[in-house]
């Protein structure tokens, strides 16, 4: 059997750098990361910060690739390489933004889906794929999504929801040649206890709403469930589940089992931030059109996109990831362990310049 080596796209993102630490214990596992542009740089300063065990970063190869492009963009010496010795494969790299141009998220979503499927034909070593799926492709289905649902006849809200959907489907469809592992994370915040975060949003446009006092009048969205999770229990979830043998095949739901809703998220951060608690919930049916209205995000903080999650009647199952991180003692803190120190981290940092605050330029997994 071949020496394990670990090939990962968008490694520098959120999840992915929480990831790599534990592919640095590993002592007899080379690490491949492969980055574009200015997302290689952003890496490679983390790595000169983060990583100073001179064994470690000796295991580690940051090189330039470009998902979009068949064969990944790489020359013709990494890529023999990695042909001859990666035997594992994550694939992060994505456009996470809500309000990106649809040919866009098309291009690194989809096309770089494809591309990076097309090149793992050409790995002779090859033992299993781990693809960073998300519980976005459900899109504005109502009811409980199951881990083995995809396409069922769903609509979609944004050009994310979608273009995730349609990646997800081409790895479906290369499953029989590939052994994969598909992973959908809920949305994802800060760590359960630094708080550290590199992103506004999900949960943090609604603290941002709760800032400017622009809460008091809520859409009555009654039991629909606000999933995040912090990045800590992802990332443990995404590796233990990925490294098991018994994962090939399947698909998992990596999200909070006892999410709040709404409404409960919001009476709880506005008393954890001293404000007073939403005064009015007004029927879903009056305020939705509010979202669409000019001047909304400007004033409440929130992204059209974004509120309208707020009114999906969704829930996810949790069948198949349930048990077997059980099996591995990995579980989702409650909200409210972490609430105080997700707020702190907000208040503190929320106009740090290097926290993206929704340009899709920025925006990578």
């Amino acid at each position: 059997m071949s020496e394990k080596a670990l090939l990962c796209t968008g490694a520098g993102g959120f999840i992915g750098r929480y990831l790599l630490a534990h592919y640095l214990e590993e002592e007899e596992c080379t690490i491949y990361l492969l980055e574009h542009g200015r997302f290689r740089e952003r890496l490679e300063t983390f790595l000169s910060e983060q990583v100073s065990d001179p064994a470690q970063r000796k295991r580690l190869r940051v090189f330039s690739g470009d998902i979009s492009q068949p064969g990944l963009g790489l020359d013709s010496a990494i890529r023999d390489e990695l042909q001859q010795r990666v035997t594992h494969v994550i694939h992060f790299a994505a456009l996470y933004n809500l309000s990106a141009p649809r040919d866009i998220s098309m291009r690194v979503n989809v096309d770089g889906t494809r591309h990076l499927l097309d090149f793992l034909g050409e790995l002779s070593s090859l033992q299993r794929l781990g693809y960073a799926s998300t519980i976005s492709v459900a899109g504005k289905y109502s009811g409980t999504f199951l881990e083995n649902d995809l396409d069922l006849g769903q609509e979609f809200e944004n050009n994310y929801d979608e273009t995730k959907f349609l990646a997800e489907k081409l790895v479906r469809e290369r499953s029989d040649s590939i052994p994969t592992v598909i992973l959908r994370p809920t949305t994802v915040v800060g760590h359960s206890r630094t708080g550290a975060i590199e992103k506004i949003d999900g949960p943090y446009y609604a603290l941002r709403m709760i800032a400017r006092n622009m809460h008091y009048v809520v859409p009555n969205t009654k039991t629909n469930e606000f999933q995040f999770a912090p990045v800590d229990f992802i990332a443990d979830a995404f590796y233990h589940l990925f490294e098991d043998e018994e994962s090939v095949g399947r698909t998992f739901h990596l999200v909070d089992p006892e999410a709040v809703t709404y409404l409960e998220f919001l009476d709880l951060a506005a008393q954890a931030m001293g404000k007073r608690k939403p005064l009015l919930k007004l029927p879903a049916a009056l305020m939705r059109p509010l979202g669409r209205l000019p001047g909304f995000e400007r004033l409440t903080g929130v992204p059209r996109e974004a509120y309208e999650h707020s009114f999906l009647t969704l829930g996810f199952d949790r069948a198949n990831a349930a048990p077997a991180l059980a099996k591995h003692g990995v579980s989702c803190p409650p909200v409210s362990s972490y609430l105080d120190t997700m707020i702190d981290y907000f208040l503190t940092h929320a106009y740090d310049p290097r926290i993206r605050q929704g340009d899709w330029r920025q925006s990578t997994t």
